[in-house]
């Protein structure tokens, strides 16, 4: 996912250093454990070494990592972890952040579905924990300051969220609204990953006006009745759409492909073969600053047990066959 993002910024947005441009801030607003900031800081370092940059990079890579590329965590341990995961890779480029605590990475412990509009309402002071009140408000700045251009990452999957606070009661009220298909029938917009996919549609397409939304998620929204205003809207907001579909659903298909062959999560592993029961596919959704609605979607299927492996060799070769 990281490659296939670092290869639209220069192809579709005319960012020729992709990544590795400080014009581009990056964030996932589900970061967990750190995977996805840590290869992207990973990937800034590959780009800058392959410019001959050497004296620079580990700096470089250092202050991506402090000033434009983030992460949003709303559980307390892997935000812990994540920090720690990021702090592990500067110190492998050779730019460790500093150990008196007057440097950090740029991961957020916050609520990434909310604090994106100014508040209404006095502020809420945090008595107890002042440094959670630091915390929040520094997320919040930069949720409201910061120019992002690209959203990536692996939102959570639960059927059903619950009730909606906040913002997040107004989040998938675009979704529910049609222009030329039929309405949304059943509950899949109450799925959390289309709050995601919202809020970072949002973000993008009304906020910075132009970027890139990647994300793995629960396959659902690609045909299911719920999900016809989304599949909609994208269409109208950007420019083009590439989706991924890795099945693996235990539901529709019992994990078999076609043929009849094992059809396993690309979530599985030596561990755990069964990895989720749902179905995922990787969506990436690109807007261009001069804005023209997508007329095609770029779709693939990959089954079995090697689709991994597949999905690998098809980015490596830049392959974007439908």
């Amino acid at each position: 996912m990281v490659e296939r993002v670092d290869s639209v910024l220069r192809s579709e947005l005319d960012i020729a250093d992709g990544l590795a441009d400080s014009r581009v801030f990056v964030l996932d607003p589900c970061c967990g454990t750190g995977s996805y900031v840590v290869e992207v800081l990973r990937r800034i370092e590959k780009t800058l070494t392959d410019k001959g940059k050497s004296a620079l990079i580990a700096n470089a890579v250092k202050k991506a990592a402090m000033e434009r590329v983030f992460g949003f965590e709303i559980m307390p341990a892997p935000y812990v972890i994540s920090h720690l995961q990021v702090g592990i890779a500067l110190q492998q480029s050779g730019a460790p952040l500093a150990s008196d605590g007057t440097e950090r990475a740029g991961i957020f412990l916050t609520n990434s579905l909310t604090g994106w509009e100014p508040p209404t309402g006095p502020k809420q002071h945090i008595i107890a924990f002042p440094q959670l009140e630091d915390e929040r408000d520094a997320a919040e700045e930069l949720k409201r300051a910061k120019k992002i251009l690209v959203i990536l990452g692996n939102p959570p999957y639960n059927g059903f969220a619950g009730v909606a606070v906040d913002e997040e009661r107004s989040l998938t009220t675009a979704y529910r609204e049609t222009k030329r298909v039929a309405k949304p029938q059943g509950q899949g917009l109450n799925d959390f990953y289309v709050r995601f996919y919202r809020m970072a549609e949002r973000r993008i397409a009304e906020m910075t006006a132009e970027g890139i939304v990647c994300f793995i998620s629960n396959y659902s929204w690609l045909d299911g009745l719920s999900f016809t205003g989304m599949r909609e809207r994208y269409l109208e907001a950007f420019d083009s759409i590439r989706v991924d579909c890795l099945n693996g659903d235990k539901y529709k298909t019992g994990k078999l492909t076609p043929d009849g062959k094992p059809d396993p999560s690309i979530f599985s592993t030596e561990r755990n073969r069964e990895g989720i029961q749902v179905g995922t596919a990787i969506g990436l959704l690109a807007r261009r600053k001069r804005h023209a609605a997508a007329s095609t979607v770029l779709f693939r299927n990959f089954w079995g047990k090697e689709k991994l492996a597949d999905l690998i060799e098809a980015v490596t070769h830049h392959s974007d066959e439908a």
